[in-house]
């Protein structure tokens, strides 16, 4: 695993079309830091859930992904503009929605959200999993 101890960070359109971007971004950051290809899988997934919350549910203009790889982890900050809207989801009412923050959970190590406010607008998502040298991290479903 190449260590980098300084974070690269990239900023994207907050829409739709900009979300293949942020997928292509997460993988080459992890093909440069020789992260197994099941792992990519599960951070890119976990990315594009975060940043698909940000295209949804705020008016933020640029979303920006701060990727670090040191320590045998990946930590990944995914920062928008908006205000954080805390919801329970109920499938009867909200179909496929809400399940974004839960399949973040299934696929990494940690999720740490700090609430964007009113006062304070900009919600950032932490994401961090662990990378064992020759240990396999495919997700268990």
């Amino acid at each position: 695993m190449a260590v980098s101890m300084l974070p690269v960070n990239r900023s994207f359109r907050a829409h739709p079309a900009a979300l293949s971007q942020v997928r292509d971004f997460v993988r080459s950051q992890a093909a440069s830091a020789g992260v197994e290809e099941s792992i990519t899988d599960d951070l890119v997934l976990a990315v594009s859930e975060a940043c698909v919350n940000s295209v949804i549910h705020t008016n933020s203009s640029h979303i920006k992904i701060s990727w670090r790889s040191h320590d045998w982890q990946v930590e990944i900050l995914v920062k928008d503009e908006g205000v954080f809207d805390r919801k329970v989801p109920v499938p009867e009412l909200d179909g496929t929605a809400g399940r974004g923050i839960p399949i973040m959970l299934a696929l990494v190590d940690e999720v740490t959200i700090r609430e964007g406010t009113p006062g304070r607008p900009g919600t950032q998502v932490k994401l961090r999993k662990a990378l064992h040298p020759g240990t396999d991290h495919s997700a268990a479903v």
